[in-house]
């Protein structure tokens, strides 16, 4: 694994700097087997630089999340309330018609960026996604779509430093049960920040809610 570096148009990140997403939150009390997954995953990250998603209590997912997209025209911001609200009456009427779903979750795997859960069976995330980057287009253009984030996937944590992840992927191997329920029946507009962690010199992510779109409304 190599140290994480966030991306904004094709560029390092600024620090501190905010910018739109839409993503998928864990929900505790609805995720709590998933959750599980996730903080068996804990105890394998010591060894390591990497900087979880999520605090040590169970009960809490920190920003444990499913990224849909970026809004990457401009930043946060840049985006005024007005705009705000275009895009999310845009994201409820592209969701209206989709209904509430489950898919799985797992296993955890080590990658350059730290620790992930891949998406599977990923049809019903994949329509949502492309829903949403309709709405997105139709409301702020086309060059508000500037990202690919790679296959839908859940990061446990951000890695902060270089490491090795052979003896990482034996240990997430051994870990049962290996894959997990994700629920989801809405999706979230946030205010995302990353800034560098005083502690770690990494990067650490926190957001601020600016609307919950619940599917099929």
């Amino acid at each position: 694994m190599e140290r994480f570096v966030p991306r904004f148009q094709g560029h390092p990140w600024v620090d501190g700097m905010r910018v739109l997403h839409v993503y998928i939150p864990l929900r505790p009390g609805v995720d709590d087997e998933l959750l599980a997954l996730v903080h068996a995953c804990r105890p394998a990250m010591a060894g390591y630089p990497i900087d979880p998603l999520f605090p040590a209590d169970p009960a809490d997912p920190g920003v444990l999340h499913l990224t849909v997209e970026m809004v990457a025209d401009a930043t946060a911001t840049d985006i005024g309330p007005a705009e705000r609200t275009a895009l999310a009456d845009a994201l409820r009427e592209a969701l209206s018609g989709v209904s509430p779903f489950e898919t799985q979750v797992g296993p955890p795997i080590g990658n350059i960026a730290g620790i992930v859960l891949d998406v599977w069976p990923d049809e019903a995330v994949l329509n949502v996604q492309e829903r949403v980057r309709t709405a997105i287009r139709k409301t702020r253009g086309d060059t508000a779509l500037q990202h690919s984030g790679g296959r839908p996937h859940i990061q446990l944590g951000y890695s902060y430093g270089a490491a090795g992840s052979d003896l990482l992927n034996g240990v997430l191997r051994g870990l049962t049960p290996r894959r997990a329920p994700l629920r989801v029946g809405s999706v979230h507009l946030l205010d995302v920040c990353f800034a560098i962690a005083p502690d770690t010199g990494g990067w650490r992510m926190t957001w601020e809610p600016v609307a919950e779109i619940p599917l099929g409304y």
